[in-house]
């Protein structure tokens, strides 16, 4: 059996949590029996090295919203049998060769079907489209879906998902998304849970190894913060941080290590920066930034630590499925539905905290209150495990039943009561929902103004184009005139030539008649 695997792999970032995600699917794959993989890449060769698995282009779509549009329109027109629509040459046509030798395409899981991110949405829509018109099963696996989405993008995902044979997302807030929108949609956890983290490290991969070495006896903290700091300052969230790794590290006598999730190989910029920044505001002495690890190493690390402190959300994921005590930071709503959503899917919910818990004397009683419930919370999540991991396999069961030509229903997470409720923030839930209500309005209207930016540069440039050629006809249509005009100067001066010598002709020809007339008189004589 040959299954197309489409990640967010190959990027010139490299992403810890998108690695892993496509990682975990090849893995669950090969561990029933599905050994010929084609991942889509942005970086095939890279791809190939790091997964051992054959990798092929994947599209590239267009950032601004109404190109990705138009581009998925021409698309899917080839589909249609309009081979008009799109160069020979273009991308898609590669990628339809590869998927009709398939038996069938999984989406791996992501954050990416929402519009701030939409040409990874757009993507993923081209490539269903072609699974569906080529009549192989399409599986979609773990997503989050929005929680911005622009009308366009709302209808890409719907028909996305409706052309799936079998489709999960990962978190209740989408899951209900799906639903009022009458698409059926399982709820699992993320791919990446219980990731298996003993591959051999690839080593053509060219990170940065500066690495952690854990020691008998001594716990660590695990730390791994996004440059994003939503509507906090930068310098406010860092230095927040730098005080709660510090009041966790020296109550618990912890090495910290702060573990990044995206920079660019070789670079210490994104998360490492954001790390380093934060390192030099903290007292305590034992803290090492790493640089940036494999997925396999990163996750190894988070799943051996003490506690975990995290505003990405992939730590949280690892840190969960080995009962690990994770303390997430949310900092805007795009993370509160995946933090708190990966949370709830173990009964941890409301545990989350965000930028409405840091700015409060409060959030410092709840930091203490969490270390001192650090053994209550691992054996929860011990307890929690066997259960979790079951219904994972299970729906891993389902996905490789599906390309086999069965059609399973997609299975819903039973989602486990909140625990340890003495960890609940105390909010007011209708303050959660009018700050969530807000940050959509104003992704909306980010996203809309992005579109109407581009459609604005791009009218723009059509104008600049339609001016130009323009000028370029007015001076076809000047050379044009002059030509004329000097060819008619031509004709006026060959028809006076013609004059001239049709006059010296009639002047020959009175000569010569005279001179006949002449000689003829002479004759009579």
């Amino acid at each position: 059996m040959r299954v197309v695997v489409l990640g967010d792999i190959g990027q010139p970032v490299y992403h810890v949590g998108d690695e892993a995600m496509t990682h975990a699917v090849v893995d669950e794959l090969r561990a029933r029996g599905v050994s010929d993989i084609v991942l889509l890449s942005r970086d095939p060769e890279q791809s190939t090295r790091i997964f051992g698995t054959s990798s092929v282009k994947t599209l590239e779509f267009p950032w601004p919203p109404h190109r990705r549009e138009t581009y998925l329109r021409e698309i899917r027109a080839i589909l249609a049998g309009d081979m008009s629509a799109l160069p020979a040459e273009d991308q898609v046509h590669a990628l339809i060769q590869t998927i009709k030798t398939c038996d069938g395409v999984v989406i791996a899981g992501g954050g990416n079907m929402t519009s701030p991110y939409g040409w990874l949405l757009y993507e993923r829509a081209a490539v269903g489209a072609i699974a569906k018109a080529l009549g192989k099963p399409l599986i979609i696996s773990g997503q989050t879906v929005g929680p911005v989405l622009t009308g366009p993008d709302h209808e890409t995902v719907v028909e996305l998902f409706r052309s799936a044979t079998l489709t999960s997302v990962r978190e209740q807030t989408s899951w209900e998304l799906m639903r009022n929108a009458d698409v059926p949609a399982g709820l699992t956890l993320d791919d990446a849970s219980f990731f298996e983290v003993d591959h051999a490290l690839p080593a053509a991969l060219e990170l940065d190894q500066a690495t952690y070495k854990p020691q008998p006896g001594r716990p660590f903290l695990v730390a791994t913060f996004a440059p994003g700091t939503g509507a906090m300052d930068k310098d406010v969230f860092n230095q927040r941080m730098a005080e709660v790794l510090d009041r966790i590290a020296d109550a618990g006598d912890l090495d910290v290590v702060m573990i990044p999730h995206m920079s660019h190989p070789g670079q210490a910029d994104i998360d490492i920066e954001m790390h380093q920044d934060i390192r030099q505001r903290m007292t305590t002495e034992n803290v090492m930034v790493c640089g940036q690890l494999s997925a396999e190493e990163s996750a190894s690390l988070t799943m051996r630590a003490e506690i975990v402190v995290a505003s990405r959300y992939h730590p949280i994921v690892f840190a969960l499925s080995a009962g690990v005590p994770c303390l997430g930071i949310a900092v805007d709503y795009y993370g509160e539905v995946r933090i708190g959503g990966a949370l709830a899917n173990w009964g941890l919910g409301h545990t989350m905290r965000s930028l409405r818990h840091l700015a409060t004397p409060e959030f410092d009683v709840f930091v203490d209150q969490f270390w001192s419930d650090r053994h209550h919370i691992r054996s929860y999540l011990k307890e929690q495990s066997p259960g979790q991991r079951d219904f994972q396999r299970n729906w891993w069961d389902a996905v490789v039943e599906t390309l086999k030509g069965a059609q399973p229903e997609a299975p819903v997470l039973v989602t486990p009561e909140p625990a340890l409720l003495e960890l609940a923030s105390g909010e007011h839930p209708a303050v959660a929902r009018l700050t969530a209500n807000n940050e959509l309005h104003i992704g909306h209207q980010s996203v809309e103004l992005y579109g109407l930016t581009h459609v604005l540069e791009d009218t723009r440039g059509s104008l600049g184009a339609a001016e130009a050629d323009r000028d370029r006809q007015r001076d076809e249509l000047n050379q044009l005139t002059q030509s004329l005009a000097a060819k008619e100067s031509e004709r006026d001066h060959l028809q006076a030539e013609r004059d001239h010598l049709h006059h010296e002709l009639q002047t020959l020809k009175s000569s010569l008649l005279v001179r006949v007339g002449r000689k003829l008189r002479l004759l009579r004589r």
